[in-house]
């Protein structure tokens, strides 16, 4: 009987512990529940949080070329390598291969890594490195090597078109960016993706990181630019601020037939982009941002306007003595009595008096009406920062004088741009094209993905008006106030303008001018409109045949001399186009990534000329690229990238081009591209078996070494 209820007992007991472990497990698997489901997302972010963290990837900013291909703006990749001490397995292994990558002497890189101080050692900054090499230092790496990537913007053309192009910094608190960087950047930036890294709990190594979103990289643009017209502009710009004593300045060239923007130099002009800019006005380009008083170049549109309502006819004669009742007018005529003028020799003498009088006969709401057609008052298509648009008050604002002042070029404000599309369409028989300064869209592949139409906007004036306005322009050089223009080898046409200028609408400074002259070449089929315009000249500089015009005399001879835009128009200088024989063609050697004076010597073997090497670095990019058949003395553009621990580097795949190199590089070379090598002699190469982009055979490459370099 006792036996029976110890054992009731027993089972009683282990009757509760039955109950409390099932209750303990259901209260477990509902706290399990409860976090794994109910609460995940919260934990989740715990864990993440913990053993990895989010990082932005960065995409890469499209590139800007010139309408010929040639770089303006490039974003490189280098890289700064280091070790994490804590890491290394072995030490000499880890030297070897660094010394063999690198090109380094292995005892220096052994010397920084034991140097004492920080657990990590940097071996250098802004080393270029190939995929391949990349690669064979995280495999090869001990998971010791750390390889930091460093996102540079280089612009190989330096100063060249700085105000135009303008610059993109990334400052650790901002973003800095000027210019066609700032106003094309929804092209240039592309997208940052996103990327999850895996840490451990050593803080020194981590296991990689996972992609939560690709990046996706900036598109590269190819401009309308001429970068040879460009430097001509702001070379020829600068002669003349210096010869004429002008505080400022600006020279705008455009294609007629299309609107395309080819140059557009303003002054203060950037020296080098090394160099601090004391004056931030350099970043800021005149050809857009500055109106002014176009003075007399403004008769040309007043011309349109007066003919195209029948306000007078060519052949209208007013007379233009200095008389009592339009002497508010003759200011700029310097006394001149030109007595009895028709519209062709008005306007080559450039009479106010003609136009004072002949815009009676026109109505303010037509003149305005023509005015804005042509484009003045009204910003245009042009993407570029703090853009003016000019100044023209609606005909309500007028005063009692408005409609003869206007007539001349005075009480309104025109930017060098809407004037240059207004001469545009003079010079094309009457089409105003919008500003086109965007040629190409390119993917990140640089395949092109857009090609940029020009845009007709409107039909400003009929083709016999215009040609009667390009014979008027002709005149002025012929015997006009613009024979300073007059050349030899071509027929030049435009109109000269000198206008005081005023200080914010409030009156005329005594004395301070803005010289200006409105030209295209040659004049019965105009392929180039250049403005020049300069600022408060001193002396007699101030009239527009004294400086403007010489100005653009001397862009119109270089850009026959040094481009291809004048090339067969007729003349004794005129070098005859023809095309080049083939049999005389060098073919371009490939010498990306290889350091400077290397690539020099290469070029310089073929009797290329070559062009943006004046500093050392890698070469990152050539422009034409390598293969490419071209005449001895052909210009090769070089992208440098300037490095402090230089040396060499080629694209694996073929043969690549050994001479000139060292015993330890020839083998260092070798051996990142796993190329069989026999090294006979002692000194430099100066021959190799097999030639630089040919495959090798059983054998592989004999080279041959010379105590002399090449």
């Amino acid at each position: 009987m006792q036996e029976r209820k110890d054992r009731q007992k027993v089972n009683g007991r282990f009757m509760l512990l039955r109950y409390i472990m099932v209750v303990a497990g259901l209260i477990l698997a509902a706290r399990v529940v409860y976090i794994q489901v109910i609460q995940h997302e919260k934990y989740k972010a715990i864990a993440e949080g913990q053993w990895g963290k989010e990082i932005a990837t960065n995409a890469e900013r499209g590139n800007l070329y010139d309408r010929q291909g040639r770089p303006l703006a490039l974003s490189v990749t280098t890289w700064q390598i280091g070790v994490s001490k804590g890491n290394i397995k072995n030490l000499d292994q880890l030297c070897t291969l660094l010394s063999e990558v690198l090109d380094l002497p292995a005892r220096d890189i052994r010397r920084k890594i034991i140097r004492k101080g920080s657990p990590h050692a940097v071996l250098g900054r802004d080393i270029v490195l190939s995929t391949e090499q990349r690669l064979r230092l995280t495999r090869e790496g001990q998971q010791a090597v750390t390889a930091d990537a460093i996102h540079s913007r280089i612009y190989p053309t330096d100063g060249v078109g700085a105000a135009l192009i303008g610059f993109y910094r990334k400052d650790p608190d901002e973003i800095r960016k000027t210019g066609f960087e700032s106003s094309l950047d929804g092209y240039l930036a592309g997208k940052p993706g996103r990327a999850r890294q895996i840490r451990t709990g050593q803080t020194t190594k981590h296991l990689g990181q996972v992609v939560l979103e690709e990046a996706v990289h900036g598109q590269s643009l190819t401009l309308t630019v001429d970068s040879d017209l460009q430097a001509i502009c702001e070379d020829r710009l600068a002669e003349s601020i210096r010869k004429t004593g002008s505080t400022g300045g600006s020279v705008l060239v455009m294609d007629p037939s299309n609107g395309d923007i080819l140059a557009a130099a303003s002054w203060p002009l950037v020296d080098s982009r090394k160099n601090s800019q004391a004056d931030g006005m350099v970043w800021q380009n005149r050809n857009f941002t500055k109106y002014f008083e176009p003075g007399s170049v403004f008769k040309i549109f007043s011309t349109a306007s007066l003919l195209r309502n029948a306000a007078i006819a060519t052949q209208t004669v007013f007379n233009c003595d200095n008389n009592t009742g339009y002497k508010i007018y003759v200011r700029n005529d310097a006394g001149h009595n030109y007595g009895d003028l028709n519209l062709m020799r008005a306007f080559s003498k450039s009479s106010n008096v003609y136009f004072a009088k002949a815009s009676a006969n026109l109505r303010a709401d037509e003149l305005y009406r023509d005015l804005t057609n042509f484009g003045f008052g009204q910003e245009t298509s042009l993407v570029y920062p703090n853009q003016s648009s000019g100044l023209l008050r609606a005909p309500a604002e007028w005063s009692g004088r408005s409609l003869q002042t206007i007539s001349i070029g005075q009480e309104i404000g025109a930017t060098s741009l809407q004037l240059g599309m207004a001469l545009c369409s003079v010079a094309n028989g009457g089409t105003l094209y919008a500003p086109r300064y965007i040629k190409e869209v390119r993917n990140d592949r640089g395949r092109v993905i857009e090609t940029v139409q020009p845009v007709a906007m409107r039909r400003v004036m009929a083709p016999p008006l215009s040609a009667l306005l390009r014979e008027a322009m002709s005149r002025v050089v012929i015997d006009g106030t613009g024979s300073g223009t007059c050349l030899d080898w071509i027929a030049a046409g435009g109109k000269t303008g000198t206008a005081q200028m005023s200080v914010d609408g409030k009156g005329y400074t005594p004395g301070a001018y803005i010289a200006s002259f409105g030209g295209m070449v040659p004049i019965d089929d105009p392929r180039l409109v250049v403005l020049t315009v300069l600022e408060r000249p001193k002396g007699i500089a101030h009239y527009a045949a004294q400086s403007a015009v010489p100005l653009f005399k001397s862009i119109v001879c270089d850009a026959r001399r040094s481009t291809d835009w004048l090339t067969d128009v007729p003349g004794m200088r005129t070098a005859p186009f023809s095309a080049p024989d083939e049999q005389k063609l060098v073919t371009v050697p490939d010498v990306m990534y290889l350091s400077v004076s290397n690539a020099a010597q290469r070029l310089g073997a073929q009797g290329l000329v070559i062009a943006g090497a004046e500093r050392d670095g890698r070469v990152m990019q050539q422009i034409p690229a390598a293969g490419t058949r071209c005449e001895p003395g052909s210009l090769v553009t070089l992208s440098v990238v300037e490095q402090i621990e230089s040396g060499v580097a080629v694209s694996p795949g073929l043969c690549p081009d050994f001479a000139g190199l060292s015993n330890r590089q020839v083998r260092s070379l070798a051996a990142r591209l796993k190329v069989p090598i026999l090294v006979q002699g002692v000194g430099y190469v100066v021959n190799q078996n097999v030639r630089p982009g040919q495959t090798w055979g059983r054998g592989g490459v004999t080279v041959i070494l010379r105590g002399d370099r090449l």
